[in-house]
């Protein structure tokens, strides 16, 4: 296999996917991760997996196939073991005569297609595709076993007579020691599993468990959404909470105040952090977990749904050698997941990078990262200040919450320092009057700021249920969209189908507000002009705004008109 990974890098490098420094990075997050090149190339941002794809196709001329649109009979299925697809990661495509077609998402090794043509006694012929295609096919094909339902779990539990208290008492006095043993726990360990196995199926970044009057709920955020995945009996429920209370290492005996904690699980071959928090309630403790995983799909700008002159612009900023880049949006907006994209853009041997965190949510290859810790005084401005110390070309500060941290970026920033920092507003021009509140002088602030980006995030629609839909003149108006200039386009909506889990939407994008830091905007900063006014100006001068922006992806069929409306509101 050594063979291909360096005609691969080589094709890579000719066509300009990676270059050697990235190709560099890829390789040591291979190694430390033990994932593909491909992977490794795509975590870090640099490509996709439809770009390396057809790179791959051109340099040796194969094929590429959509598995999703492709019908594999069982007999061809029936050709391949399932233990040598999974153990290849390949797919049987058809059979002609002794021809056998396989899917492959990197062109095979020589000795490896060898191998296959002894063991198969045919003529192996490839094509490639996605990998996570591969991998649904193959689940699909194969009907490889799924995790037992919750119901099939409640079923066992009451087949076996399990006392829900007698579960409770055995397990707290078992909290330290080998609580695993306990018989009859079984089922509420596997219940657990099955709760957190299902949210990472179904692609949530958090898990709430609400105990209500007569029930526990459980819901998952799917796409900045919550959404009900389970309604479990009252009696389980403080079974439940201690098991999850034991796995994050939370006092299960403490019942009257808020505790965080943490869990660590490995998913899929990937290490995921779940930070969990408990808060006490009327019905019982609540408890809220938010997935994240260790080492994440780093996006690189241009995945992240900027147009071309937004890019351009934003592009522009970060690459100044000093001065602060501000993302503002309410929780859950994706301001981190841009402030990571941007690290990971400016992230090269020549620039060291140091970011003060709360939490750190990802690890980044190559940058220093610094966890806030409030509780023995390790604060943004302690940490910023120390960092000033540390020679960094660029600062990451996680949010500006308070005067001092503001003073110390601005300072940073004013000695030649890059500074990348989040804020909490609805939009960007009201950051400049956030920050006169707090209490900094306009001429600091029109020194040292080069930029104010705010954003939303947005749900993408389904792509394998789109489907056009017409909206009344009434319902436009509605949502404050002027009929006249959207009578010539059609929009569309998702039906509703077994991969989005009949919600009609698939992943989220982002829509951006970026206002550049010009002379007018500077001026008006200096003389303390209101929000409003730095809003008009900034238009004035191109900016785009949050609805003009959704309102664009909308008109290009990525996003439903409701979702521009959903996050917006009815505002210019």
């Amino acid at each position: 296999m050594k063979e291909t990974l360096y005609r691969i890098e080589d094709a890579l490098l000719s066509r300009g996917i990676v270059n050697k420094e990235q190709l560099n990075r890829a390789n040591e997050l291979q190694k430390t991760e033990r994932i593909g090149l491909e992977e490794a190339i795509v975590n870090l941002g640099y490509s996709t997996y439809p770009e390396i794809i057809q790179c791959l196709s051109m340099q040796y001329n194969l094929p590429v196939i959509d598995l999703d649109k492709t019908n594999i009979l069982p007999e061809v299925i029936k050709s391949l073991p399932l233990q040598i697809v999974k153990r290849y990661h390949i797919l049987p495509i058809s059979k002609d005569n002794s021809v056998l077609t396989i899917a492959v998402s990197s062109p095979l090794a020589l000795e490896l297609l060898d191998n296959l043509r002894f063991m198969l006694n045919a003529d192996i012929k490839c094509v490639l595709a996605i990998p996570e295609n591969i991998k649904k096919a193959i689940n699909k094909y194969y009907e490889l076993e799924q995790p037992e339902s919750v119901d099939t779990l409640l079923k066992n539990l009451t087949s076996r007579g399990v006392s829900v208290s007698e579960a409770k008492i055995e397990q707290i006095g078992e909290a330290q020691a080998e609580e695993r043993q306990i018989e009859d726990e079984g089922p509420i360990i596997q219940l657990v599993t099955l709760i957190i196995n299902k949210a990472i199926a179904f692609r949530a970044s958090d898990i709430h468990v609400e105990p209500l009057h007569n029930r526990l709920r459980v819901r998952y955020r799917v796409d900045g959404v919550c959404q009900e995945a389970d309604v479990l009996p009252k009696r389980l429920q403080d079974a439940i909470i201690s098991r999850l209370k034991i796995l994050s290492n939370i006092d299960i005996s403490e019942k009257r105040r808020p505790q965080d904690g943490r869990i660590s699980v490995k998913h899929a071959g990937k290490e995921l952090d779940i930070r969990v928090s408990c808060l006490p309630s009327i019905y019982g403790e609540s408890i809220v977990m938010r997935l994240l995983e260790k080492s994440a799909v780093m996006m690189n700008l241009k995945n992240l749904g900027f147009y071309e002159d937004d890019y351009r612009r934003f592009h522009f900023i970060i690459d100044r050698p000093n001065g602060i880049l501000l993302i503002t949006g309410p929780t859950g907006s994706g301001k981190t997941t841009t402030l990571y994209a941007a690290i990971n853009e400016l992230n090269k041997s020549d620039a060291k990078i140091i970011t003060a965190e709360d939490p750190v949510e990802y690890t980044i290859p190559g940058v220093n990262q610094s966890e806030i810790n409030e509780k023995i005084g390790f604060s943004f401005p302690l940490v910023l200040r120390t960092m000033l110390r540390q020679d960094p070309n660029i600062i990451m500060v996680g949010e500006i919450r308070d005067a001092e941290t503001a003073e110390t970026a601005i300072a940073a920033a004013l000695t030649g320092h890059l500074v990348l920092s989040t804020l909490h507003t609805n939009d960007a021009p009201s950051s400049i009057t956030r920050l006169i509140d707090m209490g900094i002088k306009p001429f600091l602030i029109a020194t040292s700021l080069q930029g104010i980006m705010a954003q939303r995030l947005v749900r993408l629609i389904c792509p394998n249920c789109k489907e056009p839909v017409k909206y009344t003149p009434e319902q436009l108006t509605e949502m404050g969209f002027e009929i006249e200039a959207l009578k010539d386009f059609t929009f569309y909506k998702g039906k509703g189908c077994k991969t989005c889990n009949n919600i009609g939407y698939y992943g989220r994008i982002g829509i951006y507000e970026l206002l550049d830091m010009n002379e007018t905007i500077r001026e008006m900063t200096y003389r303390l002009a209101s929000a409003v006014e730095i809003r008009k100006a900034a238009r004035t001068s191109g900016m785009t705004t949050l609805k003009e922006d959704g309102l664009r992806k909308a008109k290009d069929g990525k996003i439903t008109l409701d979702e521009v409306f959903r996050v917006t509101g009815i505002q210019d």
